[in-house]
Parts: structure tokens; sequence; C-alpha cells
């Protein structure tokens, strides 16, 4: 777009503000010393929700199914700038970038039209500043809007006009024939024009070149203005991520910049609506009849897909239980040992009594362990395993009874929310491998018959889902299907960081007792530990956020993204190679309950690629 709608490499000499504030007394102080107050429009007044302004070239693209259309707008703006050049002008307009557009003059013509109206909508007050120029104008203060931009006056007077405001006096380079940007001479005609002394005029603007250093060098007083909230930028990054940054800026105020909300909206709430989106479509193309979001995975899943009038889901319900709870409903007295390794998986390091906690299991006296040689101070290692194994099958007749009363508590939940006999299901799971979902076949079976599909966020490549794939329905958003297998397996690597958003402000489900409703056995794991829970909610709650703003947004530009297109922010985020820069995530310690212990702790660096 423009230079002087983005910000130019001088933006980052150092000035007497600090990035990402601005002194508003002094602010005020200025504008109390002027007769006159000159705003900037652009990344000032009025804010995109886009990281890069160019974004908006993508937007186009994807509505037309162009897929350069980037590419060949910003060749028209170069064309159209030598042309301009050549001519002795000093400022281009929109007519004269479409004018060097190649293609049938009546769609050159459309797309001219849709560029500028999606301007229009795209365009939000900047509620750090536009308030105060509300205030000014209200006040009888002289006002005045002066901003390099190849959009003529009546852009912005339509852009003014649902405020009241469009009687403001303009000064666009686009119909001066002068910029701030390359000599002032746009603040000449400012100074011209009001008959003031040049120091009775302040400027306001965003761009330290062409709304400091110009203005000052024609006599105008000048302040710089630094969002609070300044988007990073971000060569390449996807759409997806430009409209969470550009949402978080332009609606997300009261999330604290670096916290966890934050995180949230950035790249769980992308995640969380592309993969909605996706959930729906193959609902429908499977003739899914209930929707299960599986608890922990699908709790920020069926919060929004409850909130939002944005998606067509068929009947759905946050279904409480998990990997453990399923397959410990599966297991009875015929095929106690085929479970020993599921029973005994992840244990090393792990006290013998810890194993059952974590199923629920109450464990023997500790002076009874400790004659077994399986004290709570004996951590599990590799020549130990053979014992514990051999105690857990002589213990067995305990753990049978949890089971029992996980797989009687499992059909009583079944009939609670309505499944019958040949209902098409759908679990909705975060990945990997169809784990979760073949636990689920196997208590469930026996029970009732129902054709069930897992629909995951990813499914990777691994040797386990190879094998599940025989005999389990999948589909996944992300996979090696859709994107590329290096793609998938940065995913998979970093699955831990993608569950955290995938997560929910309760402990982990271990179990099932009778009841009505069927109340949940929860464990909240060992050893030393932040508040999960906490931190959980505070993720959905940015994530919740995003969905607030963002599906009115889409209705207002038409935006027709892709699931894989919107969920993209979650992708770039574990494909990353410097955790470092994620430290909220980084500190994290003890997250998998399963594998917790009082004997280690465990950081999220022991699971990231890092």
């Amino acid at each position: 777009m423009h230079a002087s709608s983005t910000r130019n490499s001088t933006s980052m000499v150092a000035d007497p503000q600090s990035a990402g504030e601005f002194d508003r007394s002094e602010l005020e102080r200025l504008i109390d010393a002027a007769d006159a107050v000159s705003f900037d429009f652009f990344d000032t007044l009025f804010v995109r929700p886009l990281l890069d302004p160019e974004d908006a070239f993508d937007i186009i693209a994807h509505r037309h199914g162009m897929h350069d259309f980037r590419q060949r707008r910003q060749a028209a703006q170069a064309a159209a700038f030598r042309n301009m050049l050549a001519a002795g002008r000093r400022e281009i307009t929109l007519k004269d970038i479409y004018a060097c557009f190649d293609g049938d003059a009546s769609a050159v013509t459309a797309l001219m039209r849709m560029e500028y109206e999606l301007e229009l909508e795209l365009i939000e007050p900047n509620q750090e500043l536009f308030p105060l120029f509300q205030r000014l104008v209200a006040d009888g203060k002289h006002v005045v809007i002066t901003s390099d931009m190849y959009f003529s006056a009546d852009f912005f007077i339509a852009a003014l006009r649902p405020y009241g405001l469009e009687q403001i006096g303009l000064y666009i380079s686009a119909d001066c024939n002068a910029t701030k940007r390359d000599s002032g001479e746009l603040f000449e005609h400012l100074v011209r024009d009001l008959g003031l002394p040049p120091a009775r005029i302040l400027h306001i603007g965003d761009n330290l070149l062409a709304d400091v250093t110009r203005p000052q060098e024609k006599g105008l007083a000048s302040f710089h203005y630094r969002a609070t909230r300044l988007p990073p930028k971000k060569k390449g990054a996807s759409l997806g991520l430009s409209l969470s940054h550009g949402l978080l800026r332009t609606c997300g105020e009261e999330i604290n910049g670096g916290s966890y909300e934050e995180l949230g909206f950035l790249y769980g709430g992308p995640a969380t609506v592309g993969f909605l989106q996706w959930i729906e479509e193959r609902a429908r193309l499977d003739r899914i009849d209930h929707l299960l979001f599986l608890s922990r995975d699908g709790y920020i899943l069926e919060r929004v897909a409850r909130q939002s009038q944005a998606h067509k889901f068929p009947r759905f319900d946050y279904f409480l239980g998990s990997r453990i709870a399923y397959s410990l409903a599966a297991i009875d007295d015929r095929n106690f040992e085929h479970f020993l390794p599921f029973l005994l998986s992840g244990s090393e390091g792990l006290a013998p009594c810890e194993l059952l906690e974590r199923i629920g299991v109450p464990a023997p006296a500790p002076n009874v362990m400790c004659d077994l040689g399986l004290s709570a101070e004996t951590p599990i290692t590799p020549d130990l395993r053979g014992r514990v194994a051999e105690f857990l099958y002589a213990y067995r007749w305990q753990i049978l009874q949890v089971c029992q009363s996980n797989r009687r508590a499992l059909f009583n939940y079944l009939r609670q929310i309505g499944l019958e006999n040949g209902r098409r299901v759908a679990l909705v799971d975060v990945g990997w491998s169809g784990t979760t979902q073949e636990a689920f076949e196997q208590a469930v079976r026996p029970l009732m018959n129902l054709e069930t599909v897992g629909y995951y966020f990813c499914l990777a490549d691994t040797p386990e889902r190879a094998r599940r794939d025989q005999t389990q329905k999948m589909s996944a958003l992300i996979s090696s299907a859709s994107t590329s297998a290096e793609t998938v397996a940065c995913m998979y690597t970093n699955r831990v960081a993608v569950e955290l958003f995938f997560s929910a402000p309760h402990h982990s489900i271990i179990g099932l007792q009778p009841g009505n409703p069927v109340y949940a056995l929860e464990d909240a794991g060992r050893g030393a530990k932040d508040d999960l829970q906490g931190i959980s909610n505070a993720i959905c709650q940015g994530m919740q956020c995003f969905a607030e703003f963002y599906y009115p947004l889409k209705e207002r530009l038409g935006l027709r993204n892709t699931p894989q297109q919107i969920a993209w922010p979650m992708i770039e985020l574990a494909s990353t190679k410097s955790w470092s820069s994620m430290p909220l995530i980084q500190r994290l310690r003890n997250i998998d309950a399963w594998g917790s212990s009082r004997h280690r702790t465990l950081t999220i660096n022991d699971y990231l690629d890092v």
C-alpha cells in the first residue's frame, strides 16, 4: 500500500518517547498551545485490523480466487510511481494505479471499486486518539486532517460521515499533488490555507519522517504518536496472523499485553474459529448426528460453538472423559494383561503409588508398599518395571472395581446426553494419532452400537496413526494430505504447546462415576506446578474474545478464508524455532498430570523442540 500508510524504516530512529507509549499530558499541553491541530489519518486517527495494510490485497485475492492479486497490485503501484515521476508530478491516485493494472477494463474497474470499498469497511476509529479528535471538534478547536494517500477527499469524507465529521478540513496528497513524506510540501498548503504562523499549528502522526521531521522542517509543532499496542512487523505473516494482531489492536484494549489472554487471542482464537468452520463442513458431509467435544481439548471449542451464531452444527456436548477414563472403562478381567502397557506408560521416574493415583485407585498402605520394595521414595526405573507390572497384576481386583464403575458410568453418560444405537457420532479432539478415539470405541462397543468418526486439529504421521487408519475413521484440519509433511512434523514435535491452548480450566479427568448427572473424577497431578487452571482460563478468555470480534468482522468484510487459512497462526506458532520469545509458554512446569511426579519437575522445554 502507499508509503505513508506503512511505517517507514526511519520510524525506528530513537526519539524522546519509548516505543509502545506516548505522553498524553505532553500532547494535551501542545494542543492547548496551538491554534490549529492537524491529524494524520491512517494508523493515527483510524486503524485497520491488519498487521500490514497491504494484507487487504490478500482479502481481495481470497474473494476472487485471484491468487496473484497482491503481486499484480504492487506492480501496478510501482508502475504508477514511475509514470508520476516521468510526468513531473508528486503524487499518484487510485485511478493512476489501476490504469497500470493488466486486464479487462471493466474487471479492473470492479477491482478498483472493491479496494475502495474494502478500505472503507476495514478502517475503524483508533480509540487512543479518536475520542480526543471528537472532543477538540466539539470544543470548537480548528482541526484538520493531513494525509499522504492515493485516495481522494471523497474517501475521507465517506469515512468521517458516520461520525458527523464530514465537514473537517482535508489536506490529501492525491488532491494537492504534494506530500508530507518527500519534502513536506503538503504542510505548506496547510499553512497557507489556515493563515496561521506555522508554530501555532500542531501536527500529530505516527510516522517519524512524515509526521514529525517534515512538519518541524516547515516550522510546525509536531507530536509523534506511538500506539500503546503496536503490532510487530512480521514479513510474510499469514492473513490469519495479520487479522489476529490487527483485531487485538482495534478491539482488544482490555487485554493486557504480554498476558496469557493475549496469547489466546492471537493464536488460540484463530485456531478455534478455523477448526470450528472445518468441523461444521465435515459434519455436514459426514451427516453427523451428534458432536462430542472431548474434554479437555474440546472445552473452548464447545463454548465458542454454543455462544456463536456463525455456525450450524448438529447436536453437540462437551463430553467429559479422557483416554484414561475410556481405557479404564474398557478393561475387564479377560483383557487386563493386554492393558498393562497402558497402565505402565510414562511411568519411569514416578513412584509406584503414583501409578495408582493417576487412575483413581487407592494404593495399599505405605508399609505394605515398602514390604514389596515399592515405597513412595522408590522411583520406577527400567529395572524395576517388571516388579511393578507384577504388582499391578496382583492388585488387579482393586483396579477392576474402578474399571467397572467407569464402564457403568460411561453407559449412563451416553444415555443421559441422548445417544442411542445407530447414531453417527463425531469425537472432536486436538490430535495426534487417534489414541483417545481408540479407547472410546473399545469402551463403548460392548455398550452401544455407535458409528464414530474422529475430527482432529492435526493428525501426525506416526506409526500408531497409520495402524489406526486401518480400523478408525479419522479426519483432520491439518495433516500431510492438506499441508506439507514438514509442517505436520513441527506440529507434532511441539504438540504440548498446541495442547496448552486447547485445554480447560479444570484438572485432567481420569474417571467417571455413576450418578445423575455422571460425576467426573479429576487428577490435579503431582509435584511443583503453576496455576494451570488459571492459565487455561485466561487463555480461553482470550480465545473467546477473538471469536467475539472475528465473526462480525468476517461478516462485514465478506471474508472467505478457508479453515486452514484462518487457523494458520497456530501452525506458525508451532513451527517457531525460537521458544525463548514465548516465555509464558516456555516456563510452565508439570503440565501433563499423567507423567507428573513428586520426584521430578518437568518444564515445557522437556517437550518442545528448543
